[in-house]
């Protein structure tokens, strides 16, 4: 690994090589094809909401609609465009794949600033490539891609410097999906440390300005109503434990059924699980956010590859807690993990890369439908067990990110010990 990196805001514009090219073309190609596939999923009920909306119904008042407002307002182009499920099937795809390929260029790109033509320099997006192949059943049949990318684009802009943009990406991702809020007190003490929170607070206000205006129309914090009643769904990690203890015998009375949007676990024991797992999933959320918070006040992380491994710390944590944990939940995190490949150990990415993979197996027979098997339970236990590992050693870094503080202030640190921002940095020009 170099001892630095291209500085931050640079004019420096890395050109991809042929080999570059040729991995971005075979990782996005197979990506157009499934998103062109027949197969539906819950594009049907995208379709739904924005035929309905552009009808004139109101969301939340005349039709049920359960995501952020922004969500809708990104079906509604190719609503507009196809009367039917099947067109919008097609157009939709269309924006996924689009979205897809500008991650995958990203990488690329990002792999080139660091490392040149050299052949590591493509291992970010082959990683990603991968994985999203393997993924194609919940990563394009789902919009969860859509706020994965804003993501990455505000934590590319913060590495440029460019945070109004930032702060305005990183708030239409979280009135898309919510999740990425989690992410903003890390940007904020970011930017606070340039002195440039005005412009990301800017950005953000920009972003979240709309919401007054639908806000008049339409009644779009009912969305929320609707996840606080979610029961247990059945891939987090409690019901994945509870599901494993009914089948050894020591968990009776468990349920598995079809709810409105998802399939979950009912009965005392799920509902006593489901009712701890909130308070853990708040609190340790929380924590984890503030932890990030931290480590980027004790110690910048410019490189774009650093700023990924602190924004998976609230991620993880948001995922792996969470009593409501679908599939299409780690595409939030499969391009920050690939990024974060350009920094430090590459056992975490990894880790969350296999757990993208083998959510796949999820959706494997009709175990799903009526309640999983020993081998499906057993996998799903395993996902949840490689994204909790994953978790630990993420938070393992950031603790151990106080080791150059205290070298700073001329005190020995820990014998051996590592840390998240002894990695390369790009320094500010």
């Amino acid at each position: 690994m170099p001892t630095s990196c291209p500085s931050v805001g640079s004019s420096t514009v890395p050109r991809l090589g042929p080999w570059h090219w040729l991995v971005f073309v075979v990782g996005v190609v197979p990506a157009l094809a499934y998103a062109f596939s027949p197969r539906i999923g819950d594009l049907e009920l995208y379709f739904r909401s924005a035929r309905s909306l552009l009808a004139g119904a109101t969301p939340n008042q005349d039709f049920r609609f359960e995501y952020p407002p922004y969500a809708l307002l990104w079906f509604v182009p190719a609503a507009w465009l196809r009367d039917t499920t099947d067109g919008f099937v097609r157009v939709f795809g269309l924006q996924l794949v689009v979205l897809d390929a500008f991650i995958k260029w990203a990488l690329l790109h990002e792999g080139a600033r660091l490392w040149g033509r050299a052949g590591r320099s493509m291992v970010p997006c082959i990683a990603y490539s991968v994985t999203t192949w393997v993924a194609s059943v919940y990563y394009l049949k789902r919009y969860d891609l859509i706020p994965a990318a804003l993501t990455l684009a505000a934590l590319l802009a913060v590495a440029r410097r460019r945070d109004l943009l930032a702060g305005l990406a990183l708030a239409v991702g979280v009135v898309t999906k919510l999740y990425p809020v989690v992410l903003v007190p890390l940007l904020v003490v970011i930017c606070w440390r340039r002195g440039t929170l005005g412009r990301l607070s800017l950005g953000l206000a920009l972003g979240v300005a709309p919401l007054l205006a639908l806000s008049t129309v339409w009644p779009w914090w009912g969305f929320a109503s609707f996840h606080v009643n979610r029961g247990l769904q059945v891939e987090s990690l409690p019901a994945s434990l509870v599901w494993a203890a009914h089948h050894l015998g020591w968990a009776q009375g468990v349920i598995w059924l079809k709810a409105p949007a998802a399939y979950e676990l009912h009965g005392t024991v799920a509902e006593n699980a489901k009712a701890l797992m909130r308070w853990l999933w708040v609190l340790g959320t929380l924590t984890a956010t503030a932890l990030g918070a931290w480590a980027a006040r004790h110690r910048p992380a410019e490189h774009v590859g650093e700023l990924a491994r602190l924004a998976l710390v609230p991620l993880l944590a948001f995922i792996i807690l969470n009593p409501v944990l679908s599939p299409q939940f780690l595409t939030w995190v499969m391009a920050l993990a690939a990024l974060s490949l350009l920094s430090g150990s590459p056992t975490v990415p990894l880790l969350i890369l296999a757990a993208g993979m083998m959510s796949r197996g999820t959706f494997i027979g009709q175990g799903y439908r009526v309640g999983a098997g020993g081998v499906q339970t057993l996998l799903i236990l395993t996902r949840n067990g490689v994204l909790l590992a994953a978790g630990f050693l993420l938070l393992r870094e950031v603790w151990r990110a106080r080791v150059p503080r205290a070298r700073e202030a001329g005190v020995e640190p820990v014998p051996g010990a590592r840390a998240l921002s002894a990695l390369p940095v790009a320094r500010g020009s």
